[in-house]
């Protein structure tokens, strides 16, 4: 029987993560299971969020998942959502196959962990919030709806500087959450991976009585299930309470 690993025997999660991002390793650290290890390789984001400064930073994937791979993770991560409304119809699934064809390795997307997070609740009506500017923002609600999800409403906080996300503070991110549409919704749905979410979704879900979900919020989710490691997190809404 081979022996565990030192750090992380209870799995080891790797990220890909935009180099903007100063979100969420901070928030998978704060709240990882004992036992859990984490580790990250950034591909660059230059600029403002643009189609194009996207299909840059995707060109630079190739490079962070062997990294990843070469540090011997049991799960890959690919943390951005805006490709999956950038990139050709099909990348999702394109990418995480390909991923784990290549490395041996389980993988997940933003948008694949959104996907099985919305099937494990059976939530099929959201409410869908982003930080997005508004020409990325609109890709969004189209993409969700070719899916087979209803939307009962969608904002967006229209930020063009990616560096400007991680500064969306608790009371703004409440008050905007609050102000979505949500009559009929089984779901409250917020993307980016760089929106700062976790010290507001159980507040969120007990003012809202529905489900809150984030991107961060469903990839620390997905990244468990697929390392094999059952352990429940309270505080971060009904998904992690249940896993």
């Amino acid at each position: 029987m081979p022996t565990p690993p030192q750090f992380g025997p209870a799995g080891r999660i790797g990220l890909v993560v935009p180099a903007n991002n100063s979100v969420i390793e901070p928030e998978f650290w704060s709240v990882l299971p004992p036992g859990t290890a984490l580790y990250a390789t950034r591909i660059l984001a230059r600029g403002d969020l643009t189609a194009e400064a996207v299909r840059r930073m995707e060109g630079d994937m190739d490079r962070a998942v062997a990294e990843l791979a070469a540090t011997g993770v049991d799960v890959i991560l690919l943390a951005d959502m805006v490709t999956t409304f950038i990139m050709e119809p099909g990348w999702n699934m394109h990418r995480t196959t390909a991923v784990r064809a290549i490395t041996g390795t389980p993988c997940a997307s933003a948008w694949t962990a959104m996907e099985a997070a919305l099937t494990a609740l059976g939530a099929r009506r959201i409410a869908l919030g982003t930080p997005y500017p508004a020409a990325i923002h609109a890709l969004a609600p189209p993409f969700f709806e070719a899916q087979g999800l209803g939307l009962t409403g969608h904002a967006t906080l229209d930020i063009l500087a990616m560096r400007e996300v991680p500064e969306v503070q608790p009371d703004r991110l409440r008050d905007f959450v609050h102000g979505l549409a949500r009559e009929g919704a089984e779901a409250v749905v917020l993307l980016a991976t760089d929106l700062p979410s976790f010290a507001s979704i159980a507040a969120l879900e007990a003012e809202l009585g529905i489900p809150v979900l984030t991107s961060n919020s469903v990839l620390l989710w997905q990244a468990l299930r697929l390392a094999g490691n059952a352990t429940r997190l309270p505080g971060l809404g009904r998904l992690l309470a249940a896993h």
